[in-house]
């Protein structure tokens, strides 16, 4: 036992720092665009910049003189100029590509009744009321500047039976106008003497607009290890519907529900009652909010209820609550909880834990 601990804790050494490089990496490669966008504000400041993108109600630019990203308060914006090309979604959930003008222009900020955003793309035009408009992003078709995402880890160490424990969590997003592909790897290890626990999931999802923008459809891939459950490998295909409910600049809430197929292989210690194989259905349900700067509350929650083993009843919960400590970095508090209703023979039903760790967005 003491040797396989030694092992897993090797191996989970090198596949650490192998993460931490790419996305160092992947962090590195910064592509600029011109800086000639122009804002301005309420009180008739105005400033000539690079736009980055309009997240959670803040307008993030970069300056010719000032390092970094700066953000910029969205209610606070009278005017917004820029040739480049965005991707603009209201709260609808609708999308539309093109450069950026507003309907201000030629007017002082005191005639403003309210900003609205005039987006013109190659063979239409829209207008958006700012209050409406929930996100701006860069359309760049390099793969790297429509990559975001985050990753975080934490580490403790006791004197007591030399007990070491870590976690780490990255999550990464690819979106395009109508479609967006996402993963989400999580890892935790706690070992100390003949004792240990190693826990790994892997979350893959694709996700397209049906013709309602609120409506959605996916495809789903999720592979879970957990020495806990004696888990050897759990794999997990489907797929599901879906519609978001709310989307603003302070929420976003969704639910689906779909099918999957799920594969289960266990240790050879287990008690196995089962072929292993079976058909579910799925019910989820994803709520995030947030409000600048300070606080993001995510909750990832879904059911499977068991189509050819009647009775048996999956869970699986993930929440975390991330608080932003100086730029791109965050302190996260996480929990995860796995619920199985008809284990294999003499194993727990449950598994959960907590997390804390230091993180960074990129």
């Amino acid at each position: 036992m003491q040797t396989r601990s030694l092992c897993h804790r090797s191996a989970l050494r090198r596949w650490f720092a192998s993460l931490i490089f790419l996305f160092l990496m992947l962090g590195g490669l910064c592509f600029a665009r011109p800086k000639k966008d122009v804002i301005q504000f309420t009180n008739g400041d105005r400033i000539t910049c690079e736009i980055i993108k309009l997240e959670k109600g803040y307008l993030y630019v970069k300056l010719e003189y000032a390092d970094g990203t700066v953000a910029m308060d969205w209610s606070k914006i009278a005017r917004v100029e820029s040739p480049q090309s965005f991707v603009v979604a209201d709260k609808e959930g609708k999308r539309y590509t093109g450069s950026l003008r507003s309907e201000a222009e030629g007017k002082s900020p005191e005639e403003l009744e309210e900003l609205k955003v005039h987006v013109t793309g190659t063979s239409t035009s829209q207008v958006i009321p700012a209050k409406e408009v929930v996100t701006i992003g860069r359309t760049d078709t390099s793969f790297w500047q429509n990559l975001h995402g985050g990753l975080d880890a934490g580490l403790n160490y006791s004197k007591q039976q030399s007990r070491t424990q870590y976690n780490f969590d990255s999550n990464t997003i690819f979106q395009r106008t109508k479609w967006s592909a996402s993963t989400n790897y999580q890892s935790s290890f706690s070992g100390g003497g003949d004792i240990s626990d190693l826990r790994n999931s892997l979350g893959l999802d694709v996700t397209r607009q049906l013709l309602s923008p609120r409506n959605f459809y996916s495809g789903l891939a999720d592979f879970l290890q957990s020495e806990e459950q004696q888990l050897q490998l759990r794999t997990t295909f489907g797929g599901a519907v879906g519609r978001v409910f709310s989307y603003t600049n302070n929420s976003f809430i969704t639910a689906y529900g779909g099918a999957d197929w799920n594969r289960e292989r266990y240790t050879s210690e287990a008690t196995v009652g089962r072929t292993g194989d079976s058909a579910e259905a799925i019910l989820g349900t994803q709520v995030n909010f947030f409000r600048f700067k300070t606080t993001n509350i995510l909750a990832n929650a879904r059911v499977y209820p068991s189509l050819t083993d009647l009775g048996r009843v999956r869970f699986d919960l993930n929440t975390s609550v991330k608080l932003r400590v100086a730029k791109d970095l965050y302190w996260k508090f996480g929990y995860y909880l796995n619920f199985d209703s008809r284990p294999p023979e003499n194993l727990p039903k449950t598994d959960y834990g907590s997390t804390s760790s230091l993180g960074w967005t990129f």
